[in-house]
């Protein structure tokens, strides 16, 4: 029961690494055709897209969104698991 705790709560760091490194990446003078690049945008955009309406002027708090989103969803499922394997 703790690996599975454990692989499930790994995940979802793993997803919040990720939005967090696009963030940074945004930030930094990069080809955005380069192959990582490429591959991190394909990987976390369906994580952001549904949070693109959280615009104010040329500021974009979907990754904020998504990160609160994704720390909440940890909490839930990995005290979900808890909760069941434990009496």
């Amino acid at each position: 029961m703790s690996l599975l705790v454990h692989l499930v709560n790994y995940f979802f760091q793993i997803l919040m690494f990720l939005v967090f490194a696009r963030v940074i990446i945004s930030w930094l003078p990069v080809d955005p055709n380069h192959h990582l690049v490429r591959l991190l945008y394909r990987v976390t955009e369906p994580i952001l897209k549904p949070f693109r309406f959280a615009r104010l002027g040329m500021i974009d708090f979907s990754p904020v969104l998504a990160l609160i989103l994704i720390q909440l969803l940890n909490r839930i499922v990995v005290t979900g698991l808890v909760r069941l394997f434990l009496p």
